[in-house]
């Protein structure tokens, strides 16, 4: 992909993620291919998570100004929207609209005049609270019912830290909310020469709520390429890490040999029986994802309102599994990062009302909560994301 500067790299990456792509893999794969100061991948980086993050707003801003804005080509409603980002954001007219009106030439010509006097005319303008989250109505319907607002949301359109998960002992990093959690401020670089990995605290979380020991066997369910599973065999666990997308596996051995870890990969439709139980059990399921929308801020637009009961049903047939798979007396930690009711504790209570056999236990949890009761809901604050946990302990096999 080839640009001349941030901004036309910031359009051409949105009319990607127009067309199905991801913000985050587009951009790590873009800017790692080029030469620029940081300050410029920096920049393009702001543009591009602000326009996402913020994108029902600046279509709410530019509203009155266009009048069919959907017949406008793409390439210049995202000219539209970048530059009324800046103008929200605070950069004055003289160094905001004349990029944005060159950006225009080379995309629609006659098109350049509007773009022009649309970024020159904008105002404030008073936006409904799911609108200036930039969240979809129903999700806003649903969250205000279960937790009695939304001032939580806030944290989604926040500048995101870069957390890392140490491995090894580390020196000169700034701590992060968790044990071996920590905070890098620099350029990217190679982690794992280092011992280190990027990991959201609240996924760490997850592997530490399982207190693996030394020599202890653990199964690490639906573990993609195992994040989770080197910080459970870096604390000396037997970790065998079950998923079924074998691709993101090879990526997880690579890792794991770059970090010096032993983590042993088995490729298994998870919705199957496994061949092994472990007295500790991790299920990290898939899931909305919609506690990850500041990483991952398009998702927000591509989620429908029956997606969260239908990844319930998914979740609770993964948790069946899971609770097979648990040694009687073993403790079942399962984890979303999603905040909807249906994947958290509504998959809690069908689970507990087939499983007498297993009770739930507290959830020690030092990050922010936001709702606890039948597990706990973390909030998306300081960078974290949004997860929920829940500790579950074999009491009697019942059979």
């Amino acid at each position: 992909m080839k640009a001349k500067n941030p901004r036309a790299l910031a359009l051409a990456l949105l009319l990607e993620v127009d067309r199905g792509g991801r913000a985050q893999l587009l951009l790590d794969r873009a800017l790692d291919r080029l030469d620029w100061p940081e300050r410029d991948k920096a920049y393009t980086t702001h543009l591009v998570y602000g326009a996402l993050r913020r994108l029902r707003l600046l279509d709410f801003l530019l509203e009155p100004w266009l009048e069919r804005p959907q017949d406008l080509p793409p390439g210049v409603r995202w000219i539209l929207r970048l530059g009324a980002l800046e103008w929200l954001l605070g950069k004055p007219d003289h160094a905001r609209v004349s990029p944005w009106v060159e950006e225009a030439k080379g995309v629609a010509p006659r098109l350049a005049g509007l773009v022009n006097a649309v970024l020159r005319r904008l105002q404030p303008r008073e936006a409904p609270e799911c609108v200036g989250l930039s969240l979809p109505e129903w999700l806003c319907q649903a969250w205000r019912g279960f937790y009695g607002g939304l001032d939580f949301a806030q944290g989604f359109n926040e500048p995101a830290p870069l957390f890392l998960t140490a491995y090894r002992p580390v020196a000169g990093l700034k701590p992060g909310p968790l044990p071996d959690s920590y905070l890098w401020e620099g350029p990217k670089t190679d982690f794992s020469a280092q011992g280190l990995q990027p990991q959201n605290p609240a996924s760490l979380l997850a592997a530490q709520l399982l207190d693996p020991r030394p020599g202890e066997k653990v199964l690490d369910l639906c573990g993609g390429a195992g994040l989770k599973a080197f910080y459970l065999a870096a604390k000396g666990a037997e970790v065998v890490s079950y998923d079924l997308n074998p691709k993101r596996q090879e990526a997880g051995r690579k890792t794991a040999a770059r970090l010096g870890l032993r983590v042993a990969y088995r490729t298994q439709d998870l919705t199957l029986p496994l061949p092994q139980k472990a007295p500790k059990v991790l299920l990290d399921a898939p899931c909305t994802g919609t506690g990850t929308f500041r990483t991952h801020p398009e998702l927000r637009y591509r989620l429908a309102p029956g997606d969260p009961a239908r990844m319930a049903e998914l979740q609770l047939r993964l948790l069946e599994t899971a609770a097979q798979a648990t040694e009687e007396g073993g403790r079942l930690v399962y984890a979303v990062c999603s905040l909807t009711e249906e994947e958290g504790e509504g998959v809690a209570r069908a689970f507990l009302a087939r499983h007498p056999h297993f009770r739930p236990e507290p959830v020690p949890c030092p990050l922010p909560v936001l709702k606890e009761g039948l597990g706990v809901y973390v909030a998306p604050q300081g960078g974290l994301d949004g997860f929920y946990y829940l500790c579950l302990r074999r009491v009697n096999s019942g059979v």
